[in-house]
């Protein structure tokens, strides 16, 4: 997955209005009545959640403010893998495999504006994190170059960095042999004994801990102190390893070939951007793009890099980031690039997923102390449900935390900031049309036309109305169950009417225990 910094605003279209029904209301608010998920009626009235894919909620919009008990579970529902932003990999292959495109038409439709070039002969300096503060300990079954010598093959090179740049170095017989010279070098690399791109296996470096392979040259550097191990390479040589770790290079074998050559190009055009640091262009994990050297290289994947040779995407002649993430959910996020839809990634394993949360897990997350109140704020607009999260209250009894959709993914691990809170335990089911409760209960209109109050309004006025204990009201009358009657939420407390008990208060917290489970 290739991850940068970089935002912006092309495509973005506003989030068209839209009517519905707020699960969370204000004093004077006229009630409307709604079948809900008993098992979720606490919840979800106390989360102050968007529920039906409301675009928007208004900042003043109360809610209950009890802490919620640590275990209860929240179901969040979702689509996508990733970021979002530019292409899809699975739509990419759906695309290719049920519809024919072309890579080249796969990028046009991810890469809105963009065009294709070429770009000429390039190396890419690549950081393997895995050997973060370690010696670079390596040999090649052809031999090697260090130190301006030539090595018999078997023989290893052990590379300490220095400050300065140099390093010191240690050769032996075999990784673990007796030392056949050392020196110290002001040339901190080990090069093939072809540094020419595209060389066999033989001529491969390969890392004594677990024998894997690289083409190019391998060096150490100190990053304020600390040991860093860099790749130097063919660009070319580098996508080798690049694009099978990216995508799946059995698509291919099943009318994915195409979505391969979009990748490569893609990847191509990602990497010619990159300057991450001063000794390294990029890095070998999705904090860049992934890379796993000449190991992992196949085939398939081989192809779609050479069938694709030099050909990087631009924007008014300059190459662009051309980010791409694993599934875009059915529609890809915008920012860099329009947003688009992405009917290609129905095939995605996660175009849709659900996951559940405790209200314990949300506010650990968050450092809030207990859960009071969790508001979906605003969303982008984009695809079902008004599109991916773009801002989230989360308040709890020690603080009040804001974050967008994002952050909110990261710190709590979902795959994507595209997601409502939906069905199942811990939700309120907003229902598709309003309906009546039975005729005891509802407000009617008397001959004279006045609208007369319900039995739980009626309950309410008599226990002081907003001034008593209970407070203000919190949500709207809404149906149990098989129409066994209805409820409703305050501050304080929650009043419900069924034709056996009639009117009464009970705790919200204990409300499921008086209710049979169940949802309509």
């Amino acid at each position: 997955m290739a991850r940068s910094g970089r935002s912006g605003t092309a495509g973005k279209k506003p989030v068209s209005g839209r009517a519905g029904r707020f699960l969370v209301g204000g004093p004077g608010r006229r009630t409307s009545l709604m079948r809900v998920s008993v098992l979720g009626l606490v919840p979800a009235l106390a989360l102050g959640v968007a529920i039906g894919g409301f675009t928007q909620i208004r900042a003043d919009e109360p809610s209950i403010l009890h802490a919620v008990a640590a275990d209860t579970q929240f179901t969040l529902s979702g689509h996508g893998n990733g970021h979002g932003r530019g292409m899809g990999q699975w739509g990419a292959y759906g695309y290719a495999k049920n519809d024919g495109w072309s890579g080249e038409r796969i990028l046009s439709h991810y890469y809105g504006g963009t065009v294709l070039d070429s770009l000429p002969p390039a190396q890419m300096s690549v950081r393997l994190t895995a050997q973060d503060n370690s010696t670079l300990d390596v040999y090649s079954d052809a031999g090697l170059v260090v130190n301006g010598q030539r090595t018999a093959p078997g023989e290893a090179a052990h590379l300490t960095a220095l400050p300065g740049g140099g390093a010191q170095v240690v050769v032996t017989s075999g990784c673990g042999g007796g030392v056949v010279w050392e020196a110290v070098t002001e040339h901190p690399w080990v090069d093939p004994v072809d540094l020419s791109p595209d060389r066999p296996a033989d001529q491969f470096l390969k890392l004594c801990n677990n024998d894997a392979p690289y083409r190019g040259a391998l060096g150490v550097v100190l990053d304020n102190g600390s040991a860093r191990t860099v790749n130097l390479l063919d660009m070319e040589d580098y996508l080798l390893g690049v694009v099978p770790v990216e995508a799946k290079a059995e698509w291919a074998d099943s009318g994915g070939a195409e979505a391969l050559r979009a990748q490569a190009v893609a990847a191509r055009s990602y990497a010619a951007t990159e300057h991450r640091s001063s000794y390294a262009d990029t890095c070998d994990t999705q904090d860049c793009q992934v890379y796993g050297g000449a190991g992992k290289e196949d085939p398939r994947t081989t192809e779609a890099v050479r069938s694709t040779a030099g050909a990087v995407l631009s924007r008014d002649g300059k190459i662009v980031a051309t980010e791409f993430s694993s599934s875009t959910g059915g529609y890809s996020s915008g920012g860099e690039f329009p947003a688009v839809e992405d009917l290609g990634d129905a095939l995605s394993p996660n175009h849709d997923w659900t996951v559940n949360l405790t209200a314990g897990e949300i506010a650990d997350a968050f450092d809030v102390g207990e859960l009071q109140s969790l508001k979906i704020l605003s969303r982008n607009g984009f695809g079902t449900d008004g599109g991916r999260v773009t801002a989230v209250e989360v308040v709890g009894t020690d603080a009040t935390v804001g974050a967008t959709g994002m952050q909110f993914r990261q710190k709590l691990g979902l795959k994507s900031d595209w997601f409502t809170v939906g069905d199942g335990a811990g939700v309120v089911v907003a229902p598709d049309s309003e309906s009546t409760v039975p005729e005891s209960n509802s407000p009617s209109d008397d001959p004279s036309g006045t609208v007369t109050e319900t039995q739980i309004e009626k309950k309410y006025r008599e226990l002081g109305g907003e001034s008593g204990s209970l407070g203000a009201p919190a949500g709207p009358e809404m149906q149990l169950p098989s129409e066994a009657g209805t409820f409703r939420v305050y501050e304080n407390g929650t009043i419900i009417w069924t034709k056996v008990l009639g009117a009464q208060v009970v705790d919200a917290n204990v409300l499921r225990e008086w209710i049979p489970t169940g949802g309509s």
